[in-house]
């Protein structure tokens, strides 16, 4: 047997996985709900997403997942137009299509941009005489930005961006970890505009993201169908791990368990508490690894009372260059159809994050109160939200930061000397809920090949 710990959406879909295979597993839980960061509600007509709310449609894996639980049919695409903004000055600038995270590729997008100088425009154009770079060196995404797009852009558009995406520092993320396909396209070709203008860097016809018509819950209830009756135990969190000479016992608030394969699931901090007495060592390295705390404000209104046309998917902030304490914006309404009642507006703001670690210390009604603030100043709002609704993500938001690829290393080789014991999640090699996906499957696949060999 198998024994999968945390059921989020990593260890659901290893779970499926096990399921899939016929391999005898249990997912231990510590709350009383699955699906981890994927937490969708219906209240009252509104369809509000209180974590992620989109898969990335470059990463195929939770596609394929979707389509092999029969919700291909339910799989959507944001609705157009898909103009993002940035705030900065007190004004809401579109970023051009076509742009490659955040950055225009061509020479009429940069030109319109004018969210950048003339002088910074003019910096953007010379990226593509640059030439080839390779390097050993685990540069930051800042580093990575002021070398090849110029130092404006740090600030205007890779910490809106970027750290906005990854709740982190721009002068911390490790650019191999969070965006690796721009150092592979450095080595490459020099450039990455360059890069972009001979590949075309035209965007799909629906867009980068795909949801569910339901919410992204949709995917967990899903998954829970294809378990076993009785292989998920909610409101058991796992309190220690030990290892005997042939096997793995797991103690839970609920049970002992006898394993032959332990799947680790969890935030690298829950997994370095497990792991202190029967491997200390990679517990300390899990422990390493840091994470930040977030908020999520959705807040609604009638269509009437908002100024702005909310023609786009949203907006992020360029906190150095704006006033506003969110980090951004979805324009939920506007962004997939059939999440409010009509002529009802769903917005929703993230805080949080290292800019802004105690925010999640905030009352309900403090939290509203600045996002209702910096929302309707950025929109135009003059008239009090009618539903609001709050969700604080402690210590959640995993951050890959310089020296993350190292230190995976490390876990990894420990791992190889560690027989029956597998890791994933977002702590590890995950970004975002494909990588989850992939991952969790990854790590099952990899626990039942252990498992029959074994047997």
């Amino acid at each position: 047997m198998i024994v999968i710990i945390g059921g989020g959406i990593t260890g659901l879909a290893a779970a499926y996985e096990l399921a899939t295979r016929g391999v005898s597993f249990v997912l231990l839980e510590a709350t009383d709900r699955l699906g981890g960061l994927v937490h969708t509600e219906h209240i009252e007509g509104f369809t509000i997403e209180l974590g992620a709310d989109s898969m990335l449609a470059d990463k195929p894996a939770a596609i394929e997942l979707c389509q092999a639980l029969g919700l291909g049919q339910r799989l959507i695409a944001t609705k157009p137009p898909r103009t993002s903004y940035i705030h900065a000055r007190g004004t809401l600038h579109p970023i051009p299509s076509p742009s490659v995270f955040g950055i225009p590729v061509t020479d009429a997008a940069i030109e319109s941009y004018d969210l950048l100088s003339d002088a910074a425009r003019a910096r953007l154009k010379e990226n593509v005489n640059l030439a080839p770079r390779t390097s050993d060196v685990d540069e930051s995404v800042a580093d990575f930005f002021r070398r090849q797009f110029g130092p404006d852009t740090v600030a205007l558009i890779a910490e809106p961006l970027l750290a906005g995406i990854h709740a982190g520092d721009v002068e911390q993320l490790s650019m191999r970890a969070v965006a690796p396909r721009l150092v592979q396209i450095e080595a490459e070709t020099g450039g990455v505009l360059k890069a972009f203008r001979a590949r075309g860097a035209a965007a799909s016809d629906e867009g980068p993201f795909r949801s569910l018509q339901g919410g992204m819950g949709e995917l967990v209830n899903a998954l829970l169908a294809q378990l076993p009756d009785g292989s998920t135990w909610l409101a058991s969190a796992a309190t220690e791990l030990a290892r005997t000479a042939d096997a793995w016992t797991v103690a839970s608030s609920s049970n002992l368990f006898t394993a032959d394969a332990v799947i680790l699931a969890t935030p690298a901090h829950v997994a370095a508490r497990l792991l202190g007495g029967a491997a200390p060592t990679l517990s300390a390295i899990c422990a390493e690894l840091p994470y930040v705390s977030t908020a999520s404000v959705a807040l609604s209104w009638p269509r009437g009372d908002v100024a702005h046309p909310l023609a786009g998917t949203g907006f992020v902030v360029a906190q150095r260059h704006s006033p506003l304490r969110i980090t951004a914006c979805s324009w939920v309404t506007s962004k997939w159809s059939g999440r409010a009642p009509d002529e009802m507006v769903l917005l929703r703001a993230f805080l949080g994050g290292a800019r802004d670690p105690d925010v999640t210390s905030l009352s309900d009604a403090e939290l509203i109160a600045i996002v209702a603030r910096d929302v309707s100043a950025a929109v135009g709002i003059t008239a009090p939200p009618i539903l609001s609704r709050t969700h604080r993500w402690i210590a959640a938001g995993a951050q890959h930061n310089i020296g993350h690829g190292e230190r995976l290393r490390r876990i990894e080789a420990h791992l190889q000397e560690t027989p029956g014991l597998f890791v994933a999640g977002s702590g590890f090699r995950s970004i975002g809920v494909p990588d989850c996906v992939a991952e969790g499957r990854r790590a099952a696949s990899a626990a039942a090949d252990y498992v029959k060999i074994r047997q």
